[in-house]
């Protein structure tokens, strides 16, 4: 019996939406009193107004006119075509932006699974022989990240395919 596909379950929240979830965030831990100090709290420390904060987490149509920081952020990735600027945004929340590949020409998914097993293998071998003389060289980690950033890739494309259904086709 064939499954049927199951639609693609992420969101994009959109960025006002991120905002004002980080500011409830923020403020979580007491009552009103305690969101509405951690807002000033946050909006003096950026040198902006409690107000300002507010109008971020509003749509820009219908709040201050004016992009939110994440607006403005997409908006010079956009510009400058880098994306520099979100694998810096992302190491200084502690990880590492892979930007995600599409297969120029897909092969079928079960042929896919079991090219990045192979591949997941070969990279296990590769951090093994890195690590075996207790030390691993900047070239060698490069070399690993590379590998690594390129599976992460090609596994993402292989769960977004999955998610569309194409498994099984």
């Amino acid at each position: 019996m064939k499954k049927k596909p199951a639609a693609r379950r992420t969101h994009v929240k959109l960025p006002h939406e991120v905002v004002q979830d980080a500011l409830l965030l923020a403020g979580q831990s007491g009552g009103p009193d305690e969101q509405s100090a951690a807002h000033a709290r946050i909006a003096k420390q950026l040198g902006v107004s409690a107000s300002m904060l507010y109008k971020w987490r509003q749509p820009a149509e219908s709040g201050s006119g004016s992009p939110n920081p994440l607006e403005r952020t997409a908006q010079l990735i956009t510009v400058t075509g880098d994306t520099r600027i979100v694998d810096w945004l992302a190491l200084r929340a502690g990880g590492h932006f892979v930007q995600d590949q599409v297969a120029s020409t897909p092969e079928a998914l079960p042929r896919a699974a079991n090219a990045l097993v192979r591949e997941f293998g070969l990279l296990i071998a590769e951090v093994v022989d890195a690590a075996d003389d207790q030390r691993v060289s900047p070239d060698e980690s490069q070399r690993l990240r590379e590998k690594w950033n390129l599976l992460r890739r090609r596994t993402e494309d292989f769960v977004r395919r999955c998610e569309k259904g194409d498994y099984g086709r």
